[in-house]
Parts: structure tokens; sequence; C-alpha cells
């Protein structure tokens, strides 16, 4: 699409928004505000920079596509082409288990320093930072556990972890001077049913109480929990559930992580936001297509993530105390246009939704006008958001419609391949 009918195409949407009562301008200004936290473990397939070939891991990914990062160098090469294609603030989701220490050291033993590179280059190019613990893909792992292991020093040792991991956090929040958010998952459980879910869940809360227990300043880093129904080896029974973590969260003033693919099918995770933001110190958002489930696929526009959005913007909760990163892995296809992709949609289905007139359905809402909110709900779908994030991405230099498409072939031939 050429500038000039871009730019025709935008000022036509301009009045149409400007007719609804929305300020076109402000609400691109605002979306720019916003932070996105982008995975890093779809560069490498959940491999980390440990040497780790070989350790079991119940992190399955499909594919093996060429030109996967192999280190850090390769994987902030791979950060900077995607973040290239989309306008939104960024920030970077880290791993432990990507870690670059100078000497080799035990994940438990991991100082701040050992991401100094990373550190670094974010603060170079203004990014933010969010991490978590790795806990999985380790010769600790026992059965498959960790923090909640009958085996206490598998547990003892996890903690450690913990424990460093939210010092780390805090130091890169500082030192980044934005918001880390350090995220816990385990896939603690059992394949078949346990005779004592009391006790599993009782040796998880003590590990969760001793890693949380020193306090840090809730501007630098804030933790949150990830529950799951079911994973690969904890199909009967999983430890950290989505009721005991949302328990947990609320009565020790933590916040939890609301991912998208780890809830039955049809369940709505829209639906959770406002039923827990009010009693949680934070809600972050992990934001995946889960075809058949935690199946992990790209992110696209679809009707799960447009209603995720609505609901956060009309509940007037953008940017206040919810976090937004995507959660992804597929190797069937380039690692890194996988990265644009999901950026890309979660980019326009975020600007439509701060555009939507959302005032006018509250209004006809609080007027009991059942017939005027359902028409409304219909028709602002078809509003002209995307002639707005056409006009966002020429505007910002990121790219109109499929331009990035062949500048991202290029960078697979000339660099992904001959890794």
């Amino acid at each position: 699409m050429k500038d000039k009918a871009i730019l025709a195409s935008y000022e036509r949407a301009k009045d149409v928004y400007a007719g609804l009562g929305v300020d076109t301008e402000k609400a691109m200004a605002f979306f720019q505000t916003i932070p996105v936290s982008l995975h890093n473990w779809q560069a490498d397939d959940v491999r980390g920079f440990e040497g780790s070939e070989g350790i079991h891991s119940e992190n399955v990914v499909t594919g093996n596509y060429p030109g996967r990062a192999t280190n850090g160098d390769q994987m902030r090469q791979d950060y900077e082409m995607a973040f290239k294609y989309s306008p939104a603030k960024h920030k970077v989701n880290l791993h432990c288990m990507y870690a670059e220490p100078k000497h080799a050291k035990e994940r438990c033993d991991l100082e701040t320093e050992d991401f100094r590179t990373w550190i670094d280059w974010c603060k170079a190019n203004g990014y933010g930072m969010d991490f978590n613990v790795s806990y999985f893909t380790h010769r600790m792992m026992k059965d498959g556990c960790s923090l909640a292991s009958p085996d206490k020093a598998v547990r003892d040792y996890w903690i450690k972890c913990g424990i460093g991991g939210r010092k780390i956090a805090a130091d890169i929040g500082r030192e980044l001077g934005q918001l880390c958010v350090n995220n816990t998952w385990v896939p603690d459980g059992t394949k078949d049913l346990p005779a004592d879910r009391a006790a599993w869940r009782a040796r998880l809360t003590e590990s969760l109480n001793i890693i949380l227990e020193k306090p840090y300043d809730r501007k630098h880093m804030c933790d949150t929990l990830e529950g799951k129904v079911f994973g690969i080896g904890s199909e009967a029974f999983v430890v950290g559930s989505h009721d005991y973590y949302l328990a947990y969260a609320i009565k020790n003033g933590v916040g939890v992580t609301i991912d998208t693919g780890h809830y039955h099918p049809q369940e709505s995770a829209a639906d959770k936001i406002t039923a827990v933001y009010p009693f949680l110190d934070y809600v972050l958002l992990h934001l995946t297509r889960g075809v058949r489930w935690d199946s992990d696929h790209v992110l696209i526009q679809d009707d799960p993530l447009r209603d995720m959005l609505l609901e956060i913007k009309r509940a007037d909760l953008l940017g206040k105390n919810i976090g937004i990163g995507l959660d992804f892995f597929d190797a069937t296809i380039n690692r890194t246009a996988a990265w644009i992709i999901g950026l890309r949609a979660l980019g326009k289905t975020m600007l439509a939704a701060i555009l939507e007139p959302s005032h006018l359905l509250k209004q006809a809402e609080e007027n009991d006008d059942k017939t005027g909110r359902l028409a409304m709900m219909d028709e602002f779908r078809s509003l002209p958001s995307n002639a707005v994030w056409d006009y966002l991405c020429l505007t910002t230099g990121k790219g109109v419609g499929l331009t990035w498409l062949d500048d991202v072939r290029r960078y697979e031939k000339e660099v992904q391949i001959k890794r």
C-alpha cells in the first residue's frame, strides 16, 4: 500500500472515530506507553545456554526449522529483528536458563552479573525486562518435580534458585528503571492419581513461603504465580493449580499469571480478569493460542485475544498493574517471524480495543438499552482500526502490511541459516 493511500485511509478513519467521541492521536500515544513483554524461549525452543542438550524436558516443541538461536548474541539479534516491526513499547521476558556467566556455575548460584549482557543491552535500547526462574530442564528435577518434591535436597536446591531469582529480578528492575515481573511456574505433579494431595501442596507452600519471605521494593519487582490444569507427565494432578495459586496469592499479597493456554478449552480467560484483579497485587498475562489446550501456537488475531484486550480496556485497567506478555513456541516456522506475527497480532488487537468507543456501550448499559448495546458491540467490530494501525506503523517506520516478510526471509537466508 502506498503512503498516499495509507494517509487517506487514516484521515477517513480519524473522522469516523471522532464522530464516536474517540481521538485516534491520543489512542496511538496511549498504545505506545503500554509495555509488551516478548518471551525469549521462542527463539531457541526452550533449550537455554547451559549446555542442556539431552536433559529431559517436559516442554514439547514441535518442528526443527533451521536457524534457532544458540547463544545470547544470536538471540538478541533475533529480538532486534522482531522489535524492528513492532510499534509497541517493549520488554524482554527472560528465563534464568539463558544466563551468560563468565564461568560455568550451578543454576542455584546464578547472580545478577550473570545477566549483565542482557541488562546492558536492554538499558542501551530502552527495553524493560521480566524474569523467570527455570524450574525445568535440569538434573535436579526429580520425577518432574521441584519445589513440591518429596526429596528435601531437591526442594532446597530450587528454593535457593527462587530466592536468588527474586534478587536478580529486583536488581534488574532497579537498573532499568522499570518494573520487573518475577514469574514462578513449576511443572510439579503426578502422572497418575496421588494418594495425598494435601502433602504435595503443603511442601509447595513451605517452599514458596521461604522464597517470598524477603520484601523488595514494589517499584522494581513484583511476584506472580502461574497455574495450570495439567501437563505432560502431570495429567492426573498439578500441585500448583489455578485455585491453589489464586488462594495463595490473595492471602500472601502477590500476583498471578493468567496463561491463556492453561485453562480448559471452553473457559474464557477474559472473564477472569475483573473477577480476580481487585484482590491481587498484580496480574500478568501470558498470551498464546491454545488450539488444543496448551498447544502454544503463535498468537494471531482471534476472538479470545480480542475478548481479553477488550475486557481490560473496558475496565480501564490497561497500564494499571496488568502486565501483557506473549508465550508460545513453534519450531515449524521461522522463529523470528513467529515473534513478529505475534507482536503485530497483539498490537492490532490492543489498538483496536483502545479505539473502541466503550463509553457508548457503558452508557447504553446504564440506560438499560440492551438492544443498543448489542447493536453497537457488533457494529464496532467493523470500525476502521486497521487504517489507524497502518498509519501508526508508517509513521514509526515499523512496516505496513506484509512488507516485513521479505526482510525476514533475507535475514533467514543471510543470518539464521548460517548458524
